[in-house]
């Protein structure tokens, strides 16, 4: 089974992928997930020294490190895998806000891919927002990338994962979750979150058994 975690920044992803880690759950980071993504991850995010890499460029950086993580972190994998980030991430940050186009990005993905379940993190802008400039205050790369300089454009973002990814994924026949993070503690939406993931593990197609005779 293959789950993605997406949101905008200040949602509670990594601390949330971390925690499931620590239950055992197979998880990655994308890009982070293998040494290619790892090496492409700078240029991705447009942090130093590519912050003015084209947008192009970047979307088929961000392609190339999510192809190479699912053939060797997801597919053909019999347990459950989760993703901190995929190409719903692609989709709302180069498609939507940039103009990338979505049939382009339809192209990149590997033909057997199949997403089981999306759980996206939201919330209150502010309130994100705050989360972000409070971390950064202890850790000044803490979210550090191109799409974290205005704060407009962090709004914006929001909006997209609260409108646009949903109807896009609904449109696909996508099974998604929304979960409000506002005025949550992590606990409590760890708690939600591994509910909504064991309700999808339990529904397993058993193969039919004849009776015997």
């Amino acid at each position: 089974m293959f789950i993605v975690i997406d949101g905008p920044n200040g949602a509670g992803k990594t601390t949330l992928i971390n925690n499931l880690g620590e239950k055992g759950y197979t998880t990655l980071s994308s890009p982070n997930g293998t040494p290619l993504a790892k090496m492409l991850r700078p240029a991705c995010r447009g942090a130093e020294p590519w912050v003015d890499i084209d947008k192009q460029i970047q979307f088929l950086l961000f392609s190339g490190a999510r192809l190479d993580e699912y053939i060797r972190c997801v597919h053909g994998k019999k347990e459950t895998v989760i993703a901190d980030r995929w190409w719903t991430s692609t989709y709302v940050y180069q498609c939507i806000l940039q103009g990338i186009s979505v049939d382009f990005m339809e192209y990149t993905k590997h033909p057997d891919e199949v997403i089981d379940l999306v759980i996206i993190l939201t919330g209150d802008s502010d309130a994100l927002i705050d989360r972000v400039e409070a971390e950064r205050s202890k850790n000044p790369d803490h979210g550090k990338c191109t799409w974290t300089k205005e704060r407009d454009t962090m709004i914006r973002l929001g909006e997209i994962y609260v409108n646009e990814l949903p109807a896009y994924l609904k449109c696909h026949g996508i099974m998604f979750n929304v979960v409000d993070t506002t005025n949550r503690t992590q606990e409590d939406v760890q708690e939600e979150v591994e509910a909504i993931i064991k309700r999808k593990e339990s529904i397993v197609v058993k193969p039919y058994v004849s009776p015997t005779k």
